[in-house]
């Protein structure tokens, strides 16, 4: 079943326009998450560079803003049928659900420190529809206790750990 937001008749940029206060977004934030929407409404494959070229925005700086709408829960960068897709359904969510890839990104933001980049979002979203938590979250604890925490590294033990099966 179909939710609110998803009906044909529905305009995710006029409700986020008509909501703008209640969002609590910088007008860079503004800006992409209504580029994001107008990108998937028109099927224009996204990435950090392509939203820099469309709103003039170094890369770091979108890198940034996407890491904050994902920390807000407003977006959700997932893996589905291979494709790389930024979902910005949490926006229209009360209550966004925490669900398992939003507890991994936040599991590896603590254990590196710091915002995962653009590309390490993309491969832990990759990861999660390839492995099951447990075997990410193992091959993150080895890493750790070898000291060698890199997602390179995380993946060639996720990849040689799935070999031997």
């Amino acid at each position: 079943m179909k939710k609110w937001y998803q009906e044909n008749y529905f305009s995710h940029r006029n409700w986020i326009m008509e909501n703008l206060k209640n969002l609590k977004l910088t007008g860079n934030q503004l800006m992409i998450l209504l580029m994001i929407d107008y990108d998937n409404e028109f099927r224009i494959p996204i990435t950090i560079e392509t939203l820099s070229q469309q709103t003039n925005l170094k890369t770091e700086q979108i890198d940034k803003i996407v890491m904050d709408l994902c920390q807000k829960e407003y977006l959700q960068i997932v893996s589905r049928n291979r494709k790389i897709v930024y979902d910005i359904s949490g926006i229209f969510e009360e209550k966004p659900k925490i669900g398992l890839p939003d507890d991994l990104f936040a599991t590896f933001e603590n254990e590196f420190g710091r915002p995962l980049s653009q590309p390490e979002t993309v491969m832990l979203a990759e990861w999660i529809n390839k492995y099951n938590k447990k075997e990410v979250i193992k091959a993150l604890r080895e890493a750790l206790k070898l000291n060698k925490l890199s997602f390179n590294y995380i993946d060639r033990i996720l990849v040689n750990s799935n070999n031997g099966k």
